[in-house]
């Protein structure tokens, strides 16, 4: 199993409840990204904002227009496991917790760039595989001795 916290981003864009939507606009778009969760001062994740939020919610800070309905996971969550919650949840990101405070944040490219740039290759036989997790067995030589391999992102 390959904990989400290996493959995670940890400098997270965030927003207190206070901040400015104009702020939040602002942000997403020189940023290229979604949303991002809102944080309490002590680090807990209280909601998350995204562009969506900011175009069709009335109301003039991340407090009022955040969805506070938050999916978290744990650094020690599987990719796969949380890859499903991406997918079943239909959700862009989930907040990575530690002791109930975020210390990061998994999104659904975070995941595609992990299975993108990752292989399974059979020790033995040299076949090799995409998957998040381990496929137990080849399918070549029926061997269960698979090595993950992950190549710098851009190659």
């Amino acid at each position: 199993m390959i904990p989400v916290k290996d493959v995670m981003t940890r400098d997270v864009i965030t927003f207190s409840a206070g901040t400015p939507v104009g702020e939040i606009a602002n942000t997403l778009t020189r940023h290229h990204i979604t949303g991002a969760p809102v944080v309490s001062a002590e680090g807990h994740v209280i909601g998350i904002v995204s562009e969506v939020d900011v175009f069709t919610k009335k109301g003039a800070t991340a407090a009022e227009i955040m969805s506070p309905h938050v999916i978290s996971v744990s650094e020690e969550t599987g990719i796969e496991e949380a890859a499903k919650i991406l997918a079943s949840e239909r959700i862009r990101r989930v907040p990575v917790v530690s002791n109930g405070k975020m210390v990061g944040l998994l999104s659904r490219s975070d995941v595609l760039d992990f299975f993108a740039h990752s292989q399974w290759t059979c020790q033995v036989c040299g076949h090799e595989e995409h998957g998040l997790e381990n496929p137990g067995q080849c399918s070549r030589c029926q061997s269960s001795d698979f090595r993950l391999m992950r190549a710098a992102p851009g190659s």
